[in-house]
């Protein structure tokens, strides 16, 4: 337990640090990084919601050159990761699509194969500051640092949470679901879950949300105006934060996380399948939520999205391993502590 406590400091430091410093460099609205096996382009917000901010494509020149990992057919809803909504229990006009509008500016570092975000509170109609990176890492890794502040914590109401949601617009699948390591009930052993986000509720539209094995539903006002991004599946739930999806030309597409769950904020993985009809081209998506979001205080946490040609499971849980073993931990027995 003194080892994890450990290692949680040093995430939440890493955070902090990310926090503390100041956006350095040439702010610009379009970045292009090669490095590795990777190209990928960035945006800012000055062109949102017709061309969406965040990463612009992502492609693998040893794997796939010619094969955008993000859809880019579809304007104002095309393009790779990025901040899409925050979202509060109550009703409110700015639950949906928020972060697309208003100032958001890009930085890339000197010397770096990165570019960072910096939005204002003043800027974010949630009164939310953040500061999100992004770093390009051999050979297929795109490294992702995120930290917000929420200056006023009464906007979220008696509910008491903040929901975060990132989207991945994904080009053309091989597969809909998203895999992850969990259980499909709560006496089942852990296993690979294939999740299609099917309807069960009269809140679903086109998608649904999962959630980490000791984590709780979100309770949420019956007039909200933007349900179909909080409620979440009783089961299945993930065991180990991350998960990957199979794309065209044999590729996968993996995102793995630091953290799945504790009182104070955790990771939620959602798909949406809306344009299905006319592409095989769900959405991947993910969830930070704070619970309780206190002021003055530092929230986020750390990711990587892993670009390359798919081996099997056992090799994306070996991805996953060797993230985590790099952060200074063994994923196959650790648990966030409360």
């Amino acid at each position: 337990m003194e080892t994890l406590l450990g290692i949680s400091c040093l995430m939440i430091l890493a955070i902090v640090v990310l926090w503390d410093s100041q956006p350095e460099g040439k702010q610009t609205q379009r970045a292009t990084i090669c490095h590795g096996d990777l190209k990928v382009t960035f945006r800012d917000n000055s062109e949102s919601p017709r061309v969406l901010s965040g990463i612009g494509s992502l492609f693998n020149m040893k794997d796939a050159p010619f094969f955008d990992a993000y859809d880019t057919n579809s304007e104002g809803a095309s393009g790779g990761m990025n901040l899409e909504h925050i979202i509060c229990g109550h009703a409110d006009p700015h639950n949906a699509f928020s972060p697309r509008h208003g100032e958001y500016a890009m930085y890339v570092p000197p010397n770096e194969k990165s570019v960072l975000w910096h939005r204002k509170a003043e800027d974010d109609p949630w009164g939310i500051e953040s500061l999100t990176k992004i770093t390009v890492t051999p050979p297929h890794y795109l490294d992702i640092e995120f930290a917000c502040e929420v200056t006023n914590p009464r906007r979220f109401g008696q509910k008491g949470y903040a929901i975060l949601f990132w989207c991945n617009y994904m080009n053309d699948v091989e597969k809909i679901p998203i895999y992850f390591g969990g259980k499909n009930r709560s006496d089942s052993e852990e296993s690979w879950v294939d999740a299609d986000a099917l309807q069960v509720t009269r809140d679903w539209d086109n998608g649904g949300t999962y959630r980490h094995i000791a984590a709780s539903d979100l309770p949420y006002d019956d007039n909200h105006n933007f349900k179909l991004n909080i409620w979440s599946y009783e089961y299945p739930r993930y065991t180990r934060p991350f998960y990957y999806g199979l794309l065209r030309h044999g590729m996968v597409y993996m995102l793995m996380f630091d953290r799945a769950w504790t009182p104070e904020d955790e990771i939620r993985f959602s798909i949406f399948k809306f344009k299905l009809k006319q592409f095989p081209r769900p959405a991947w998506d993910y969830q930070y939520v704070i619970r309780l979001p206190q002021p003055a205080k530092v929230y986020g946490y750390r990711a990587r999205v892993v670009w390359k040609k798919f081996i099997s499971p056992e090799d994306c849980m070996a991805e996953y391993d060797h993230w985590v073993s790099e952060m200074g931990f063994n994923s196959r027995h650790w648990r966030p502590c409360p």
